[in-house]
């Protein structure tokens, strides 16, 4: 992360699902970075020694309704990172949007971010190319706890491919329950006579708790409004590099909310595995 984006003066944050896989990650984070995180939140236990400034959701989608409501009366910001918040969660993130930040956070790491954002220069630079476009093809590994497919993240990828490649789908999205923690994401182009392969391989939910402490460090004091984690962290690294123009997200960006679930949504070992 752009150092610079790792923290900010008055950043309270407070942690829904404090004790779960992710929750806990993020918790030991913002010790490491000396965070304070005045609220936590775990099984219907909510405590609070002030208002947080930024919330951030690592809980299950059946939570969502009460953090928003908290979002809601303490004005704090909301990062949300549940993949099963289902089709009546995404206007509860809207309307809350029009009063404080929210971000919509499927995947908070930053090798997710790298291979969304190459996939999109790829995509690009074939659209405009006089040759054929690739075969593309979309794998994503999980363990067998996770029960909603294909994850949020490969939806997202296949949306950055159509939104940037004008408009052609992936060809096809495999989903693979097996393995040890934590998710594999490979996508393949295929070319008349070569491959190209985009993998991204997750080891331990710690890869994404730096991204959650850059994410709540944007949030904290952003104007309202509802974006997607991939826009914070093009503003992050863009602006980091002196090129702030960047920041603004192409017309073919895809919609904050993420298309639906086409199976039951996650268990509660399963959330955030995306």
């Amino acid at each position: 992360m752009p150092p610079d984006q790792r923290s900010a003066p008055g950043l309270r944050v407070g942690v829904v699902g404090a004790t779960g896989r992710l929750g806990s990650r993020i918790v030991a984070e913002c010790a490491l970075r000396d965070v304070p995180v005045v609220m936590t939140a775990h099984r219907g236990d909510w405590t609070a020694e002030q208002p947080p400034t930024v919330v951030i959701d690592a809980s299950r989608g059946e939570v969502l309704p009460r953090t928003v409501a908290y979002c809601r009366e303490t004005g704090s910001s909301l990062i949300a990172c549940a993949s099963d918040i289902g089709p009546d969660g995404e206007p509860l993130l809207t309307e809350l949007a029009g009063s404080v930040t929210v971000v919509r956070a499927v995947n908070l790491s930053l090798g997710h971010w790298l291979q969304d954002h190459l996939l999109g220069v790829a995509g690009r630079l074939l659209r405009t190319s006089a040759m054929p476009l690739p075969r593309v093809s979309l794998l994503e590994r999980h363990t067998r706890a996770k029960r909603d497919r294909p994850s949020a993240s490969a939806r997202s990828l296949a949306a950055t491919w159509e939104a940037h490649a004008g408009g052609a789908a992936v060809d096809e999205v495999a989903s693979f329950r097996a393995g040890h923690q934590v998710s594999e994401h490979v996508v393949q182009l295929d070319f008349a006579h070569e491959s190209l392969r985009l993998h991204h391989d997750v080891r331990d939910l710690s890869a994404a708790a730096p991204g959650a402490l850059a994410v709540a460090a944007w949030a904290h004091g952003a104007p309202a409004g509802l974006v997607t984690v991939k826009q914070v962290y093009d503003r992050l690294f863009f602006a980091s590099a002196h090129d702030t123009d960047r920041w603004r997200p192409p017309a073919t960006e895809p919609p904050a909310t993420e298309p639906p679930a086409t199976e039951p949504p996650a268990t509660a070992s399963s959330f955030a595995e995306t």
